[in-house]
């Protein structure tokens, strides 16, 4: 009986796989507790049930953190400069939108420069570069909450 359970627990483990949740944008982040930090990643420690973030987020205790997008939309300038300065030492990849001659979009169909066409054709000055995502910033080693 004892080989038994032992297998059927290490069929358990066998069936576990990893997978990567990409949350919907929301304002706001309070109510979460990481942990961890340099190699090892940072991860979502404790997650307070009535906070923002319990509710609007799909988040779970034991969540590792691979990167954090922050929207730019109605920034203050003093909040952008103090973000990208505190981003300074991590690798950091942009979403851009930017201009270009329409003669640049014949060089090679779906993309312009070696970016990447998101969207209809309509919407042609939205490009993404296909990047590698970051690793996982380094974060203090005890608790941290957000406010």
């Amino acid at each position: 009986m004892e080989a038994r359970s032992r297998s059927a627990e290490e069929l358990r483990r066998a069936e576990l796989v990893e997978i990567i949740v990409e949350t919907e944008a929301q304002t706001g982040v309070s109510g979460i507790n990481v942990a961890g930090g340099g190699k090892e990643g940072i991860f979502i420690r404790e997650l307070r049930e009535d906070s923002p973030a319990a509710r609007s987020l799909s988040l779970q205790e034991g969540d590792q953190l691979l990167s954090a997008r922050v929207f730019f939309e109605n920034f203050k300038y003093e909040d952008a400069l103090r973000l990208l300065q505190c981003a300074e030492p991590y690798k950091v990849s942009f979403c851009l939108k930017r201009t270009v001659p329409t003669g640049d979009l014949a060089l090679r169909p779906g993309t312009v420069a070696g970016y990447e066409i998101k969207g209809p054709r309509a919407k042609v000055a939205k490009l993404v570069r296909v990047l590698s995502p970051a690793p996982a910033l380094e974060c203090p080693r005890d608790p941290v909450s957000a406010p």
